[in-house]
C-alpha cells in the first residue's frame, strides 16, 4: 500500500507545466538550449496550452548531440535566443494562474538536469526564479519510487514498460508529450495502490509532490 500525505484542508487547484528541453551538451553545467517545450495544463480544463520554440544558442552544437536530437546548426541559426524568448515564456507561464497558485513544472530527471539548466537561464537573464511560486516534480523519482522494480528509468524505457506510445525521443515536444503521458500513468498506478481518487491526485499536484519529497 503506498502512503501519501494528504493535506489537512482542501488545496488550490494548480497549474502544471510539462516541459523537456534539448541543449548543446550533455554536461548540465555547460549547457545552453537549442529547443524547449511546455504542455501546460490546468486541472478540470481538458485544452492544453503550448509553447514550444527552436533555441539559437550562439554556440557550436557538438556532432554527437545532434545525433541523439536531430538538431543542428542549420535549424537554429535563424532563431531567437533564450533572453529573446524569456520574457515570452514567463507570460506563458503565468497566464491564467492567480498570485497565490502554485505552478509545478514536471519533467523526466527534473532535478538532476531540467530544473537546473532553466533556472541557470533565467538566472543569466537577471531572474532569480526564487521571487515565484514554482515548485518541481521529477517523474524519474516518482518512477523509482512508484516502480521500484523496473530495471531501466529512462522516459522511452518507462513508456515501453507501461505500455505507453512512444514518439521521437529527444526532441522537445515530442518527448514533453511522452512525459505527460507518463505522469498520467504513474498517477493512475498510486491511485490503484492507494486509498486516494485519481481525480484527487490529478487535481492536487501538492499530494504527489509529497510524496516524491
Amino acid at each position: 500500500m503506498i502512503k501519501l500525505i494528504i493535506p489537512k484542508k482542501n488545496i488550490n487547484i494548480n497549474i502544471l507545466i510539462f516541459y523537456d528541453l534539448e541543449t548543446t551538451r550533455l554536461n548540465v553545467f555547460h549547457n545552453i538550449l537549442t529547443e524547449i517545450c511546455c504542455i501546460k495544463q490546468i486541472p478540470l480544463d481538458f485544452n492544453d496550452q503550448t509553447f514550444t520554440t527552436l533555441i539559437n544558442p550562439e554556440a557550436e552544437i557538438p556532432e554527437i548531440v545532434t545525433k541523439i536530437t536531430g538538431i543542428d546548426k542549420s535549424m537554429v541559426i535563424d532563431k531567437p535566443t533564450f533572453n529573446q524568448i524569456s520574457d515570452q515564456l514567463l507570460t506563458f507561464i503565468h497566464n491564467n494562474a492567480s498570485t497565490d497558485e502554485t505552478i509545478y513544472f514536471v519533467a523526466h530527471n527534473n532535478d538532476g538536469f531540467d530544473k537546473l539548466v532553466l533556472t541557470s537561464h533565467f538566472k543569466r537573464r537577471g531572474i532569480d526564479i526564487k521571487q515565484y511560486k514554482w515548485k518541481f516534480i521529477d517523474t524519474l523519482l516518482l518512477a523509482k519510487k512508484t516502480f521500484p522494480h523496473f530495471k531501466k528509468f529512462n522516459l522511452k524505457s518507462l513508456c515501453e514498460q507501461l505500455s505507453i506510445p512512444t514518439l521521437n525521443a529527444h526532441r522537445a515536444e515530442e518527448d514533453t508529450k511522452m512525459l505527460k503521458n507518463l505522469y498520467y500513468r504513474i498517477l493512475d498506478a498510486i491511485h490503484l495502490n492507494s486509498k486516494i481518487s485519481l481525480d484527487k491526485l490529478i487535481n492536487n499536484p501538492e499530494i504527489v509532490y509529497n510524496y516524491i519529497y
